[in-house]
């Protein structure tokens, strides 16, 4: 079976809409710049806390090395009292004062060099300076058990002084190292904050970025399919605005031209529908000459015969009858075949309507039997009686219909043996309603019958076809909701059926 059509559709050129505007920074570079300048700020004020804890403990620290200071110098200052007590003990008793009294000398300058470094201000050290400093200038000039007897209760005064001094440089050395650990603690506890709120804010940022991301990606993803599938329906919700929302207005933007192209070019397919149907017209005027012109012969004949009856006189009631009845069933004949070139021909709705399929088949197939290329072919008709409104596009049936006449005359072109003959059937199964045109030509081969809906793939010779009718009549069908299935058998004929869906309701 030849595998082609005489049709084809051009496809209108529809303008892209391009958006105005000149070259600007990316709105994702924008974001980027934006997170880059709140982490710097982030890292500033971080910076800026740390430092100011760093300072308290440095501070911390310089006041423990100055405690430490003082600690030692009350440790020799202690050391030298003890010192100096031990030798007031160890003279009290000496022959020799004067020796003793140089000796105690020398440990009383020890103690108030060391004396005059400590500094208190819970214990006023400087009398013991000067106590000391008289006890000095008495020993140098008068020597005596009496006055070593004072200087040692001078030195045990001294000593619960510097008890007092002492305590108290331990609880300031106790405080500073209180004071410390807390920094350091705060300073440890403030580390880990920052960067645990860090991690947080970017990892909660980073997150919502990219859930918001793969959301809109994956609507755009969704969008694009359905256009593909052939939605036209209400644009994408823009809901962004950078380069996805870019992306989203794009998406819109290109359903909206294939929406257009795709009203231009079924506009377009209808007109040319028409124009095809009307150049069928025209190519089959011959044709329709021919049966016209019989039966006009007959009724001129007819009436020249009466003209010579009545010149002649021998006009005859009974013949004259059956003359007249020959000029009105000739004449009812020419009125048939105008009916049926008028009924194709009309301009039929571009939109879906109700239609009695066999009638439109009926109208076809009458229509199509003009056509040279039918002589000598049985053009049968078993359409089912009953059948149910059809919802779809009559131009689209008609288109259908003929292609796939068309393809079977010309299968059957030049066949040999059993007489060439097309049935064409109609009859209900169950949900939808089937449209069935079968030949008993030479089939398709094996090789060719996974290709016979491709777009420009034709067995016919050239010139003959452009491979365009059996993937419109696919397109076509499946347009009005329905399918098309074809069954072949080499040397035994093929059978193309075509199921409409029958409307809901229209079936009791």
């Amino acid at each position: 079976m030849p595998l082609s059509s005489n049709h084809s559709a051009e496809i209108p050129e529809v303008p892209l809409i391009e958006k105005a505007g000149g070259a600007r920074p990316t709105s994702f570079a924008r974001t980027g710049w934006w997170v880059i300048g709140g982490l710097v700020i982030y890292m500033l004020l971080a910076t800026a806390v740390i430092g100011w804890e760093r300072k308290l403990l440095f501070d911390a620290v310089s006041e423990i090395e100055a405690v430490h200071i003082l600690d030692e110098d009350q440790i020799g200052l202690n050391l030298a009292v003890s010192h100096a007590i031990l030798a007031v003990n160890e003279h009290y008793f000496s022959q020799d004062l004067s020796r003793s009294a140089a000796i105690l000398t020398l440990e009383l300058d020890t103690v108030m060099s060391r004396l005059g470094g400590v500094k208190s201000s819970s214990v006023d050290l400087g009398r013991h300076i000067a106590s000391l400093n008289r006890f000095k200038s008495v020993l140098r000039r008068e020597p005596s058990r009496a006055l070593i007897a004072d200087l040692r209760e001078a030195f045990h005064q001294l000593v619960l002084d510097l008890d007092i001094v002492t305590s108290a440089i331990r609880v300031r050395k106790q405080s500073v190292m209180e004071s410390y650990r807390q920094v350091f603690h705060r300073l440890t506890l403030e580390l880990f904050m920052l960067m645990t709120l860090g991690v947080i804010i970017l990892g909660g940022v980073a997150s919502l970025f990219f859930r918001e991301l793969s959301r809109d990606i994956g609507a755009i993803k969704r969008r694009a399919g359905e256009i593909v599938r052939g939605y036209r329906g209400a644009p994408l919700a823009v809901t962004r605005g950078d380069e996805l929302g870019e992306l989203m207005s794009a998406v819109n933007d290109m359903e909206a031209v294939l929406k257009s192209r795709d009203n231009q070019l079924e506009l377009s397919r209808q007109q040319r529908f028409h124009t095809e149907k009307m150049a069928a017209v025209g190519s089959l005027a011959a044709a329709v000459a021919h049966e016209i012109n019989n039966p006009l012969a007959a009724i001129v004949g007819v009436a020249e015969s009466l003209v010579n009856d009545r010149n002649q006189g021998s006009y005859s009631a009974r013949r004259a009858d059956q003359q007249i009845d020959q000029i009105l069933e000739q004449a009812r004949r020419v009125m048939t075949i105008t009916r049926q070139i008028s009924e194709f021909s009309l301009q039929r709705p571009l939109e879906p309507a109700l239609i009695d399929l066999n009638t439109l088949v009926r109208s076809t197939c009458n229509f199509i039997s003009f056509d040279r290329r039918f002589r000598g072919i049985a053009l049968k008709q078993e359409l089912a009686e009953g059948l149910p409104a059809l919802l779809v596009v009559s131009d689209h049936v008609v288109q259908v219909l003929m292609n796939l006449l068309i393809n079977a005359a010309d299968a059957l072109e030049g066949k040999e043996g059993p007489a060439p003959t097309i049935l064409v059937e109609t009859r209900l199964a169950g949900p939808v309603v089937v449209l069935a045109v079968a030949d008993n030509g030479p089939g398709i081969a094996s090789e060719n019958l996974g290709r016979i809906f491709e777009t420009h793939f034709t067995t016919k010779p050239p010139g003959r076809g452009s491979g365009l009718g059996l993937s419109l009549c696919r397109s076509l069908v499946q347009q009005d909701g329905g399918e098309i299935q074809v069954e072949t058998a080499v040397g035994q004929g093929t059978t193309v059926q075509v199921t409409l869906p029958v409307p809901a309701g229209s079936v009791n």
